[in-house]
């Protein structure tokens, strides 16, 4: 467990900086920067998601600094910690499914993902993990104290994430069923008091619109994103390749539980497996009705863990132990190979806007750049005085195209396309093109005043925004 704990650390920490910081990212970045009372105060317009994980950030780069990598430490270590407590989790069982379990928390691509990443899943994973540990010792032996810990954990679960009521729900019923509602009421009192409090705050970031994107995207392709993130992570070279090895294997670990597990490894499995099933299925039939429709891959992540567990029983359950080993070993293998995959391969990584960044001329005051949709915000990260325009027109001598590559799912991303044919007065001046981005360059010899909704038209993308650099 400690070498898979250092083995995770070591994959976490030493490949920080190889990503850019993309939008979500900008958004965590911009909304702490402004302090204590300035984040609390935009939170509800910024993001939709309850306080405690910008909170505790906000506090961290007070010691490590705001800049991306004092962000992404945060989540480094968390991401970190989780692996030992995955095997507290999966010692409930025996020390080796603890093991298992640990392992495959150290080189998951979506665990590794999230733990590079300034927004608050990764947190959302580490205390739903740990009330799964105390969830555990409560239902075998109904201890108080064990109680305790999982009425605190829940609590921290849903001020980091609302979707945490998809885990307690299922775990608060089966201990119902166990220890009986007397025993039970007063922590499970406790966290629906929690959520009740949170209530106002959610409405009020639902209806700021952060999440219509989702909405927007079709559900069908969102319910089949959510297992692939599970297995192979969000974007990776080959994945529907990767995904299916990954799946196949899993999924013979679950059959190794059904058909040759012993009795108590096959009860604690489908205890676990039933968290799991109630942490997407319920918020996927939410959808699907059209009562409340949040789902995503993101949004779920936190039934990952209970998932996790149940794969690494069937790996080092005793029914089966070879054969078991192979499957646990050909998951591990595909997780690391996928991961470095993505860290050597720039175009499946989190958009380049370090690289853009790096694109732009110098010093170029008063130029005019034409980025996609919300380009300023993460743009803004690595490029001082940017400010987006409201005017109907711009007077400038330089105008910049910038297109970033476009992922698509199953298949090789597509390049970044830009305009070739120059703005009415100016003439091209060059294209800078590499694996994740393009920028057209178009210049005039004297200040041109230009429609913006001419230089809007002019891109492939719909909502590309008009900038001003100062």
């Amino acid at each position: 467990m400690l070498a898979l704990t250092v083995l995770a650390a070591a994959l976490r920490f030493g490949t920080l900086d190889v990503q850019s910081a993309w939008l979500d990212e900008s958004a965590t970045i911009v909304l702490v920067r402004r302090g204590l009372g300035g984040m609390l105060s935009h939170l509800s317009a910024s993001e939709s998601t309850p306080p405690l994980y910008y909170t505790l950030v906000w506090a961290w780069t007070k010691v490590f600094g705001t800049g991306v990598i004092g962000f992404r430490s945060f989540s480094a270590l968390v991401g970190t910690l989780t692996v030992p407590v995955m095997y507290l989790a999966g010692r409930r069982i025996s020390p080796r499914v603890g093991c298992w379990a640990a392992a495959l928390t150290a080189v998951n691509p979506a665990m590794y993902y999230y733990s590079q990443e300034a927004r608050a899943y990764v947190l959302l994973i580490l205390f739903s993990a740990v009330a799964i540990v105390f969830w555990g010792r409560a239902l075998d032996s109904g201890d108080r104290r064990a109680l305790g810990w999982w009425t605190a954990m829940s609590i921290l679960a849903l001020l980091t994430h609302y979707f945490a009521v998809f885990l307690f729900i299922p775990e608060a019923v089966l201990l119902v069923r166990r220890l009986g509602l007397r025993r039970v009421r007063l922590p499970i009192g406790a966290i629906v008091v929690t959520g009740v409090a949170l209530l106002p705050l959610a409405a009020s970031e639902r209806q700021s619109g952060k999440g219509n994107w989702i909405e927007d995207s079709s559900l069908l392709s969102r319910a089949a994103e959510a297992p692939k993130q599970f297995l192979v992570g969000l974007y990776g070279p080959q994945e529907i390749v990767t995904a299916l090895v990954t799946g196949l294997l899993a999924a013979g670990t679950v059959a190794l539980i059904v058909y040759r597990a012993g009795a108590h490894e096959r009860e604690l499995a489908r205890q676990l497996a039933t968290v799991a099933a109630a942490a997407v299925l319920v918020p996927l039939l939410l959808a699907f009705s059209h009562i409340f429709d949040a789902f995503d891959g993101r949004n779920v992540i936190a039934g990952w863990v209970p998932c996790a567990l149940v794969v690494a029983i069937g790996i080092a359950g005793t029914g089966a132990p070879r054969v078991g080993f192979a499957a646990g070993v050909g998951i591990c293998l595909v997780s690391l190979i996928v991961v470095l995959g993505i860290d050597t391969k720039p175009a499946y990584q989190r958009d380049d806007w370090r690289a853009v960044a790096r694109g732009l001329p110098a010093h170029a005051s008063g130029t005019v750049v034409v980025t996609p949709e919300n380009g300023m915000l993460p743009l803004g990260i690595y490029v001082s005085g940017l400010e987006q325009t409201g005017s109907s027109s711009v007077l400038t001598r330089e105008v910049e195209f910038v297109a970033l590559r476009v992922r698509q799912t199953g298949r090789a991303p597509s390049a970044a396309v830009v305009p070739r044919s120059p703005p009415v007065g100016f003439h091209p001046a060059g294209i800078v093109r590499t694996e994740t981005y393009a920028i057209s360059r178009f210049v005039a010899p004297r200040p041109i005043g230009t429609s913006t909704s001419e230089l809007r038209r002019m891109t492939s993308e719909a909502g590309s925004e008009v900038l001003i650099r100062h």
